[in-house]
């Protein structure tokens, strides 16, 4: 089966193109595609032996149908003999960093939450090759990548998109049109930004005479070149499997010889390799059939046991089907995937059975991976083995751990059709039943209710019945809730129970249909002297968007977070976290709210998550608007925005949207903004999420001068708080909002009685940031000069005690717009300067347009140099230089946020023209952000 390069010029050229840009660090992958046969494995060969020449490391794996069932079984060949092999000095390099992570699929050592690790595993093999490549240039081969596992496509698609300045050129052949591939991941793969796509043609009647000319020793006739033509197609491994034939059968290429060439081409592949095995013997075709079970990954005493002869004789045999090339030479590798298919199709199934069970005990005998085990219990026909369920028990946990929950639920759903004994089936649906409702799977339900009929108790009873809550929390949320309660009863493991009690209260309050339900568990909550961490959390939230005593909100939420139970076994990718943030904010801690977040940062970044986490994200973008920079807003919150919608989360995707739309506002972006939220919110109506994003979509409308629009939407948004008892000016804006629209519109004494209301609760809860705001609109709804000044005034002096800056700013700005009315400017030229520099100071170019207009006005000229640059700044660009700045290196940055070192460097050196800077030591100065210590 000797390999062809003829007529393959342009492929050549292709990947020596490449292979030079990987020598040069900039990488790329190609992928090879075509039907079986066409030359893409002889093409792999020559990048393999063209990147040896130019020094580079050359990995190399090669997927079959079998490895569908190892999770990361491709990315195992690629890395595990490298790490394995490496000194101590030298793993220490290659697993620096965020690469540590590799370490859940290389050299697992269990106790990882398999929730996180799908993030930290994509993660640390992406930093794993970057250090790789540090050192010398990088070769990747994987050859069929159309039978690789989910879980190593899901790693070449990642790893493709990451390749700018990368020293790495992937290579991978794709088989066309194999029943069962992933085809999305397959696209998806070909459609990265670095890769391309060689497709090598079959050959021309000249390339079929220039083969035959090699093989036969002379020029074949015509016929014989145009009978070998029609038989093959111009397939390249047909060409040569018959040129082989014609060989041994004596043919010379003679128009004479054409009718029998046919009838070798027309046979294919097959015929001629179990010819030329009938012609060694049975202990031949006893060997190659007990490589073809154990694979690569095996061993000759494997191969030696499933042929049933002795180590020695075996070896002898394999070298004997290596000379005669259906064996590769340095291996029990078959030198084309047609060969192994020929050899498995002749092979008897009872023979086949019996082969991988043998195999399947010798290697958990041997301690190798589970997967490796039970790979071959997938293979073979269930047969009620204990030893087999147990094995693809063990594998499942270990994919399941890896981040490969895919697989997990293929070895899980054999196991069960093995079947399991009857005392372990009740285990094995609830494994399965978890993993299917964490992958949103609506037949997890029919698994865990089943797992339930079989009589789980204890933690196990909770486990199917918080699954359940998670399957039919979008369909059937009253008996999601039914479920998650009766778990919590029956949940003896405190984690267990605070997650549980956490989903339940989120959904809870996410609903406005449990209204009666949710005031219930709150009152119970209040009245329990050892209420829980989650409970508190949730407690802080309802009374910080009620309006209470500011003091009473951040003691509850200082209650929550004591001890580190909630973000440790809660986490800050939860709602319940999240909406601490929020109650946090609300009660005007911003300190303390800022301190939350960063604890939720490095949580993130310790545990491998992408970066940033759309929680996260969300959070700081509201934390921006109401204390720090609307700019670092947008940054934040579109970044998250962009997070979420990769992971296709409507609900979650409103919710982002809304506070990247209201900082958006503020940089003077009104048509983003109203591209992210003037939409229709779908399943977010009737949600905890609606009165947030109406009261953005009313404000952009409002903007926009729709003023019909944005008044029915905040009316609705008014509604809705009231109806969950949200009476505190900060939870929505609700009233000041529409009091600005009524304003509009010359309903200036509703905009009055909305605005006492709101001073009122601001007063009672001891909220200065709320009460200024208040004042401020109501000033505005006033007619009377003199008397909006002062309130106007009264507005300043209360907001100056707060940390609101840009609220503060628009006060200034409302007042020196009254005076320079009034005929003051010189008083109205001092305010507005101040207007202008808190504009700076926000980052606000909104703020900074209209106070610039009424110092213009006033008759000032203001210099326009008072406002920096950072405006300028997109939000990647923006949060990079912040992180910059805050003393992280350039591959720290790209490790947070699951970029490429070069894109950071791509985003600093842009920030550095924009702000007219030239080193990062200048960053926190004009971001205005501390420097690193």
């Amino acid at each position: 089966m000797a390999r062809t390069l003829v007529a393959r010029d342009a492929e050549i050229g292709a990947l020596d193109a490449a292979l030079a840009g990987a020598g040069a660090g900039s990488g790329s992958l190609t992928l090879i595609e075509g039907p079986a046969g066409i030359g893409k494995s002889a093409l792999l060969e020559h990048a393999r032996a063209a990147g040896l020449e130019q020094g580079a490391r050359v990995l190399h794996a090669r997927a079959s149908e079998l490895d569908r069932g190892f999770g990361f079984g491709v990315v195992l060949q690629l890395f595990d003999a490298l790490l394995a092999g490496a000194d101590g000095e030298r793993r220490e390099q290659l697993l620096a960093g965020a690469a540590a992570h590799a370490e859940l699929v290389l050299a697992p050592r269990g106790g990882e939450r398999a929730d996180e690790a799908g993030y930290a595993v994509l993660h640390g093999l992406y930093w794993l090759v970057v250090n790789l490549a540090e050192t010398q240039p990088v070769v990747l081969l994987v050859d069929d990548v159309q039978w690789a596992d989910v879980s190593s496509l899901r790693f070449l698609e990642y790893l493709g998109r990451r390749l700018d300045g990368v020293a790495v050129a992937v290579v991978a052949a794709q088989r066309t049109n194999e029943p069962g591939s992933p085809e999305e991941l397959l696209r998806q793969l070909a459609a990265g930004p670095h890769a391309s796509t060689l497709r090598p043609r079959p050959f021309t009647p000249d390339d079929v005479a220039d083969l035959l000319h090699g093989a036969l020793g002379g020029q074949p006739d015509p016929d014989f070149r145009d009978a070998a033509m029609t038989a093959t197609g111009g397939n390249p491994l047909l060409l040569t499997v018959l040129a082989r034939e014609a060989e041994e059968l004596g043919l010379a290429g003679s128009a004479a010889d054409s009718a029998r060439v046919a009838e070798l081409g027309a046979a294919g592949v097959a015929p001629a390799v179990q010819r030329r095995l009938r012609t060694l013997g049975p202990e031949a075709i006893a060997v190659v059939q007990a490589a073809a079970v154990v694979g690569e990954r095996g061993l000759l005493e494997d191969v030696a046991a499933l042929a049933e002869i002795d180590p020695g004789r075996a070896r002898a045999t394999l070298d004997r089907l290596a000379a005669v090339g259906v064996l590769s030479g340095d291996s029990w590798g078959f030198v084309h995937p047609l060969v192994k298919a020929a050899v498995l199709e002749a092979t008897a199934p009872i023979d086949l059975m019996r082969m991988h069970r043998l195999a399947a005990t010798r290697l958990r005998e041997r301690g190798t991976r589970p997967a490796e085990t039970a790979l071959h219990w997938l293979a073979a026909e269930p047969t009620g083995d204990p030893q087999a369920v147990a094995d693809l028990r063990a594998a499942a946990g270990a994919a399941t751990a890896e981040g490969a929950p895919e697989t997990a639920v293929d070895l899980l759903a054999r196991a069960l059709d093995e079947p399991p004994p009857r005392e372990q089936r009740a285990q094995v649906l609830l494994e399965l039943g978890e993993l299917m409702a964490r992958a949103h799977r609506a037949e997890g339900a029919e698994r865990l209710r089943e797992a339930v009929a079989l009589g789980l108790s204890g933690d196990q009873l909770a486990r199917a019945r918080a699954g359940l809550g998670t399957v039919l929390v979008h369909t059937d949320p009253a008996s999601a809730l039914d479920e998650v309660a009766r778990g919590m009863e029956e949940a003896e493991d405190p984690a267990l129970k605070l997650r549980l009690e956490a989903f339940m209260i989120e959904a809870l309050i996410f609903v406005d249909a449990f209204a009666e339900r949710r005031d219930a568990a709150f009152a119970g909550g209040r009245a329990d002297a050892d209420a829980s961490p989650v409970m508190l959390a949730h407690l802080a939230l309802d009374d910080a968007c009620a309006g209470r005593p500011r003091a009473q909100v951040l003691e509850l939420a200082d209650q929550a977070l004591a001890g580190g139970v909630l973000v440790d076994q809660v986490g800050p990718t939860s709602s319940t976290w999240n909406l601490l943030t929020h109650a946090i904010r609300f009660a005007e801690g911003p300190e303390r709210c800022a301190e939350v977040l960063r604890e939720g940062e490095r949580w993130v970044r310790r545990h491998g998550f992408s970066g940033p986490d759309p929680f996260i994200g969300q959070s700081w973008g509201y934390w921006h608007r109401d204390f720090g920079s609307v700019a670092a807003g947008a940054a934040h919150s579109e970044l998250a925005l962009e997070t979420i919608t990769a992971l296709g989360v409507p609900l979650t995707i409103t919710a982002i949207a809304a506070i990247a739309a209201e900082n958006l506002v503020q940089i003077e972006q009104l048509d983003r903004a109203a591209e992210l939220i003037d939409v229709d919110f779908g399943p977010a109506r009737d949600t905890f999420i609606e009165p947030f994003a109406l009261t953005i979509r009313g404000y952009v409308r409002y903007l926009l001068r729709r003023f019909d629009e944005a008044e029915a939407d905040l009316r609705r948004t008014v509604a809705l708080c009231d109806a969950r008892g949200w009476q505190s000016p900060h939870t929505a804006l609700q009233r000041l909002r529409l009091a600005e629209v009524l304003i509009a519109r010359g309903e200036r004494d509703e905009a009055l009685e909305l605005m006492e209301h709101d001073v009122r609760v601001a007063t009672a809860a001891g909220l200065d940031g709320a009460l200024g705001s208040a004042l401020l609109i109501r000033a505005n709804a006033l007619e009377d000069g003199d008397e909006a000044i002062d309130l106007l005034r009264e507005a300043v002096t209360v907001l100056e005690r707060t940390p609101y800056k840009l609220e503060l700013g628009w006060a200034l700005h409302d007042l020196g717009a009254r005076l320079r009315v009034r005929g003051g400017r010189r008083d109205a030229r001092e305010v507005l300067a101040r207007a202008l520099d808190l504009a700076a100071r926000t980052e606000s170019t909104r703020l900074a347009r209209d106070a610039r207009a009424e110092l213009e006005a006033s008759g000032a000229r203001p210099r326009r140099e008072l406002l920096s640059g950072v405006e300028a700044l997109t939000p990647a660009e923006r949060r990079v230089a912040e992180m910059a700045a805050e003393g992280l290196t350039n591959r720290e940055i790209a490790e947070s946020l699951w970029v490429t070192q070069k894109t950071v460097e791509m985003h600093l050196g842009r920030s550095y023209g924009k702000l007219g800077i030239r080193s990062r030591r200048q960053l926190a100065d004009v971001l205005g952000v501390p420097a690193a210590a």
